[in-house]
C-alpha cells in the first residue's frame, strides 16, 4: 500500500509538471519593466494560460514561522503573476526529508522547496558560506547581501549545474547554543554533546567549540534530550519555540552565530517553461519580501527571546569580548572550509560581505 502511494504520488507530480510544460511556455526573451502588468496567465505571444498550483516543501512544521514566510511569498507570487502561480504547501518534510527535498527539486519529482544550506552543501559545496559563524554583523547584514543581484546571479550559476533554479531566502534565525548546563564561552563546553543538523559543517563546528555533537532528526531532538542522549541542541529561538525545546534545556546562549535559513529552489526545467513576465514577477516577489523582512525580523527575535524568557530558559546575552573568544575558537573552520567551498567561490563571497557591510 506504502509503495502505491508513492507511485502514485509521483505520477501526480509528473503530470503536474508535464501540464504545466505545455501551458506556461513562451519567449523569455523580453524584460518587462512592470512584473505585474497584462492580464492573468498572460504570455508573451498573447496567449493565456490556465492557472497552475505547484508543490512547495520544506522541514519545518506547520504554522512556524517558517511556513508563514514562506506563505507570505506565495501570496506575493500569486498577486504578481495575476494568479498563474500560487501553491500547495506541504510543511514537516511531507514530501520527504531535507535530502529527499533536494534531490525531487533537481529531478523535477517536486516542484520547489526551501532546504537548509547545510544540506544543499552536501552537493553544491559553496552553500557552506552560509553557515560559517560570525560572518554577518547582524540581520540587516545578511539581508544586504543575499538579496543583492549579484548573490541571486552567482547563485543561479550555481544551481543551474543540478537543475535548479535558486529563488531566494524568506525567513533566517539566528542560531544559539541550547543546553542543560551554562555555557558562556567554549571553555565551558567540554562534556556536553549537542545536536547538530546534517553536512559536516555543525559537526566541525562543535569540534572546535569543544563541544561533543551527534547528527539527529529534528523530529527526534525533543525525545533525545529528554532521554539524555544529548545534552542540548544547536538551534534557534524560533525552532526551540516551535518544537517545544524549551520544555528540555535550561539554558540558550545567544551566540547567533549563524543566520540560518531554507534557501528555496524551483526544478530548473519547470523554471525554464515559464515565460519572461511570469519569472520577472517570481523574483519580484522575493525581493519583495526580503525587503520586508529586514524590517520586520528584529523586532521578531526580541519577541522570541522574551518568549523563552517566559517559558524559564535562562537567556545567556554574550559580552563582547565572550562573543570575540567564539570568534577566536572558529578561526580554523575559515581556513578548512576554504578549501571545501572552493577558494575561487569564498574569496568573492567574504569579498561580497565586506562589501555589503
Amino acid at each position: 500500500m506504502k509503495n502505491h502511494t508513492k507511485l502514485t504520488a509521483l505520477l501526480l507530480s509528473a503530470a503536474m509538471l508535464l501540464a504545466l510544460l505545455a501551458s506556461c511556455g513562451g519567449d523569455r526573451g523580453s524584460t518587462p519593466s512592470d512584473p505585474t502588468s497584462g492580464a492573468p496567465g498572460h504570455t508573451d505571444s498573447g496567449a493565456d494560460i490556465d492557472p497552475v498550483k505547484l508543490q512547495w516543501g520544506y522541514a519545518p512544521p506547520a504554522n512556524s514561522e517558517d511556513e508563514k514566510w514562506h506563505m507570505q511569498v506565495g501570496d506575493l507570487v500569486k498577486e504578481y503573476t495575476g494568479g498563474a502561480v500560487s501553491y500547495e504547501y506541504y510543511p514537516g518534510g511531507t514530501l520527504g526529508n531535507e535530502k529527499v527535498t533536494l534531490e525531487g527539486v533537481a529531478a523535477g519529482t517536486i516542484h520547489q522547496g526551501s532546504i537548509s544550506a547545510n544540506v544543499v552543501a552536501t552537493v553544491l559545496p559553496e552553500f557552506n558560506a552560509l553557515c560559517l559563524p560570525f560572518l554577518f554583523d547582524d540581520v540587516e547584514h545578511f539581508y544586504r547581501v543575499i538579496s543583492s543581484d549579484e548573490y541571486y546571479d552567482k547563485m543561479n550559476e550555481i544551481a543551474n549545474t543540478i537543475g535548479m533554479q535558486y529563488l531566494g531566502e524568506d525567513f533566517y534565525a539566528p542560531r544559539t547554543l541550547g543546553t542543560k548546563a551554562s555555557v558562556t564561552t567554549p571553555a565551558d563546553a567540554k562534556g556536553q554533546v549537542l545536536r547538530v543538523m546534517d553536512g559536516t559543517i555543525y559537526t566541525d563546528m562543535m569540534d572546535l567549540w569543544g563541544f561533543g555533537s551527534s547528527v539527529i532528526a529534528y523530529g527526534e531532538t525533543y525525545t533525545a534530550i529528554q532521554q539524555g542522549v544529548v545534552d542540548g541542541l544547536e538551534n534557534s529561538n524560533d525552532g526551540n519555540l516551535s518544537m517545544k525545546f524549551y520544555e528540555v534545556i535550561d539554558y540558550s546562549t545567544q551566540t547567533y552565530h549563524v543566520f540560518h535559513g531554507q534557501p528555496t529552489f524551483m526544478n530548473l526545467e519547470l523554471w525554464n517553461s515559464l515565460n519572461s513576465d511570469t519569472q520577472n514577477a517570481i523574483h519580484q516577489a522575493w525581493k519583495e519580501a526580503c525587503a520586508v523582512a529586514i524590517q520586520e525580523l528584529p523586532e521578531l527575535y526580541e519577541k522570541q527571546f522574551e518568549e523563552m524568557k517566559e517559558h524559564n530558559v535562562e537567556m545567556i546575552e554574550l559580552t563582547d569580548a565572550q562573543r570575540q573568544e567564539w570568534i577566536d575558537a572558529s578561526q580554523p573552520l575559515y581556513e578548512k572550509y576554504r578549501s571545501v567551498i572552493g577558494e575561487e567561490y569564498y574569496d568573492w563571497f567574504v569579498e561580497l560581505v565586506d562589501a555589503k557591510r
